[in-house]
């Protein structure tokens, strides 16, 4: 009997998730470039970063700058190895930038630069995101725009203050067409984020600052894609939504570690990390 044909979402869902993959390996390509960098975060925001660019914002990779396109911001820079993985994949930037990786004079580095095709900020200062994210929100408003502003936070960034008085304003501001993305994987540079400083409980906090929140598995591309096509959550707020996610996803020995945070990339490292995620070195 032949196998069923599979539906719209399913095959949709099976594109995003190979697309994350994709990333995952590509992050992995350009910190063997670099020959270090920050894996642990870039890893966990995979899911997230392939449905932004593969079916949830409109964006134009031929025409960067359009004027009505929606905004992403990467607050959380460290990843940037992540977000350079995605632009390429996109086309926003030819595939051979990954291999210039943290290079003399390239414009992909360990932090995203403005001056890159498809980077919205120059992020890596941490807690400035959700500002710049308030005031483009703010100006598509004042401009009576469409355009939504997408916004993702690290968990050890969320520690800084200003992103409390950016969600504060925001709520005040009432800005349905801005979302915040916390990329959950609870580790940040020196350890777990609970013996850091403790977030929780953080959607409650998110709640109390007057954010329509939800929390989903960030790995489960059936519930990122769910969550993205319900935005916004609630009318006249902003919307949260708490990514579960796991530090080092897919290769098992920088998988919930600050060790690998950042490290290095030698060959037996980028062999192994490829192995894991079922392509041959």
């Amino acid at each position: 009997m032949a196998r069923a044909k599979k539906s719209n979402r399913e095959a949709t869902l099976d594109s995003l998730r190979n697309e994350a993959l994709k990333i995952r390996r590509n992050v992995w390509r350009a910190l063997k470039a670099a020959g270090s960098g920050h894996m642990g975060g870039s890893l966990s925001a995979a899911e997230f970063l392939a449905a932004l660019y593969f079916y949830h914002l409109k964006i134009r990779p031929d025409e960067p700058d359009w004027p009505d396109r929606d905004r992403f911001i990467l607050s959380k820079g460290h990843a940037n190895a992540a977000l350079g993985a995605v632009l390429a994949q996109a086309g926003f930037i030819e595939d051979a930038v990954l291999d210039q990786f943290y290079a003399y004079e390239s414009l992909f580095g360990m932090h995203p630069d403005i001056k890159m095709a498809g980077v919205e900020m120059s992020t890596g200062g941490l807690g400035h995101g959700l500002s710049i994210g308030l005031g483009m929100a703010l100006g598509a408003r004042l401009q009576k725009k469409k355009f939504r502003t997408i916004v993702m936070i690290g968990d050890g960034e969320l520690q800084e203050g200003s992103n409390w008085e950016a969600a504060m304003a925001a709520a005040h501001q009432k800005v349905s067409n801005l979302t915040a993305i916390l990329d959950y994987n609870k580790v940040q540079q020196s350890g777990h984020v609970s013996d850091m400083m403790a977030l929780e409980p953080v959607a409650n906090k998110w709640s109390a600052f007057g954010w329509a929140v939800r929390e989903v598995d960030g790995h489960d591309m059936d519930q990122v894609v769910s969550a993205l096509d319900d935005l916004p959550y609630e009318k006249d707020k902003p919307s949260m939504i708490i990514a579960h996610t796991v530090k080092g996803k897919g290769v098992s020995f920088a998988e919930d570690t600050h060790l690998w945070h950042n490290n290095m990339v030698p060959d037996d490292v980028y062999e192994k990390a490829l192995a894991e995620l079922g392509e041959p070195a």
